[in-house]
């Protein structure tokens, strides 16, 4: 008989135990009357932290590729897959005999042109003494004419060969021009030639590391229309970036400046820090899913992540501390209740519709006084505003089961609407910044409803307003929900 109770002791203890587990693991468990069991958990304070998770491809915060403007044999290649270089480094030379040669005619070519226009100004100077005699000889046979010593023929004679002196200097300094610009073409070529003997060096345009070699000795490199890749030098490995992939339907919660956290294959015990820096507008679509790329930046300690390597990303698009919030599962269940209850319900809400209201009011007016610092008079049009809109809500909704305006949202957009045009005119510019700010808060909030366990042990409809979510729980910004209040996250029907 001892042996008997002493078996059945030991095995309820374990069954004990593992059903106090369970309902530690459930939450709080309430019953109602109606055959139904429901799962609770109370609405509690803390953090959510709002993420975002993608991957995308490990790169260098700037990658050079250094190719060949020439055509010709290489020659030699001096550095090596991840070789460091720094700016003007010689990578590897093209073979140097053209260019040479061709460095030497354009030289020869311009000491040609140098002598042709050393003998047009010869020529010209010729041409000069030419017509100083010229014009020397017109004056003598002009005197000699004047007292008639000398015929007539005679003056104009010397008359015509000064202007042919003058027609040849014009035609001696043109001559001289040309000479001058063939000098300078001759220059230009000479130049040209030298650039393309220096660009048989093919040298690094910055300070890095070669990640990537495609040329060796003997190789010809044919540069036509595209200068062809020979090397790819990565700049400051010390920081690289992470060029990630956002889903559409999460793009629009990252921005610049948000903190990510990441992980590659390569240290998957090992996480990395970093900081989304540019959100870019241009679209990828891959198979009717798009994705936009956000840019990353982070330290890379020790040269320990490689250009090339996957990065498992997940950015913190937000985080807020200490706030109210409740689990995922209770925005998504509906119970199942009589209409004679719920419209009893309904009606009870009905009645103390006024009360709730004048409580919003109340909130709605403070939270603006606190966030834009309004001023008495700016407070008193808000109120005056919200009243309105409030006994424009009942007339509209005296045949409405529930007592409340049909649509929160459309509801919540015309009070901003008319509070912004209320206040319009009276707003300083402080007071714009922080109104646009309270603006976009309020746009990015959504009407939710919830089901609490009330003292009766039924289960209370609550509209709330939600804030941001993660993968467990949803910030409750607002709306008829306090702290404590045991939130139904499922039922279950016991004649089931």
């Amino acid at each position: 008989m001892k042996r008997r109770f002493s078996s059945l002791f030991t095995l309820a203890v374990p069954v004990a135990a593992a059903g106090l587990a369970a309902v530690w693991m459930l939450g709080p468990v309430s019953t109602s009357g109606a055959g139904m069991v429901y799962d609770t958990l109370p609405a509690a304070k803390g953090q959510i932290r709002k993420i975002v998770s993608t991957a995308g491809p490990v790169r260098a915060l700037v990658t050079v590729s250094v190719g060949s403007q020439l055509s010709g044999q290489v020659d030699e290649v001096r550095v090596d897959f991840n070789s460091e270089v720094k700016p003007g480094d010689i990578l590897a030379t093209l073979d140097s005999k053209t260019f040479s040669a061709k460095v030497a005619q354009a030289k020869a070519d311009l000491v040609a042109a140098e002598a042709a226009l050393a003998n047009q100004e010869a020529a010209t100077n010729k041409s000069e003494a030419v017509l100083q005699a010229a014009e020397t000889n017109v004056a003598r046979q002009q005197a000699l004419a004047e007292k008639r010593l000398s015929p007539q023929l005679t003056y104009e004679t010397a008359l015509r060969d000064r202007d042919v002196a003058k027609a040849d200097i014009a035609v001696m300094e043109a001559q001289v021009a040309s000479a001058r610009a063939t000098i300078q073409q001759r220059q230009a070529s000479l130049d040209q030639a030298t650039i393309d003997l220096e660009r048989a060096e093919i040298r690094s345009p910055i300070d890095g590391t070669v990640i990537s070699r495609t040329v060796d000795p003997g190789q010809t490199v044919a540069a036509s229309l595209q200068a062809p890749e020979l090397f790819k030098i990565a700049q400051d490995l010390s920081r690289i970036r992470i060029e990630a992939q956002v889903n559409e339907a999460d793009v629009g919660a990252v921005g610049e400046g948000n903190t990510a956290t990441f992980t590659v294959d390569a240290y998957p015990d090992r996480q990395f820090e970093g900081r989304v820096t540019q959100v870019r507008l241009a679209a990828t679509e891959i198979s009717s899913v798009v994705t936009y790329t956000v840019i990353i930046e982070a330290d890379n300690p020790g040269r320990k992540l490689f250009p090339g390597m996957t990065a498992n990303v997940v950015i913190l698009s937000a985080t807020r501390d200490g706030v109210l919030r409740i689990s995922n599962d209770a925005l998504r269940f509906k119970p199942k209740i009589a209409a004679a209850e719920t419209q009893a319900r309904g009606g009870d809400r009905g009645a103390g519709g006024a009360g709730g209201a004048g409580d919003r009011t109340g909130r709605m007016v403070e939270r603006l006084k606190t966030e834009v610092e309004l001023t008495d008079e700016q407070q008193a049009a808000v109120k005056q505003v919200l009243e309105k809109l409030g006994q424009e809500a009942r007339e509209s909704s005296q045949g409405s089961l529930m007592g409340g305006p049909s649509d929160p949202s459309a509801f919540r957009q015309k009070a901003t609407a008319r509070i912004e045009q209320a206040l319009g005119p009276t707003l300083t510019e402080g007071q714009r910044t922080k109104f646009q700010r309270w603006k976009d808060g309020r746009e990015t909030t959504r009407f939710a409803t919830v089901w609490v366990l009330g003292a009766s042990e039924t289960p209370e409809r609550r509209s709330i307003r939600t804030g941001i979510a993660d993968d467990q729980f949803t910030e409750v910004l607002g709306g008829d929900l306090k702290e404590g209040e045991r939130v139904i996250v499922r039922g279950r029907d016991l004649k089931s």
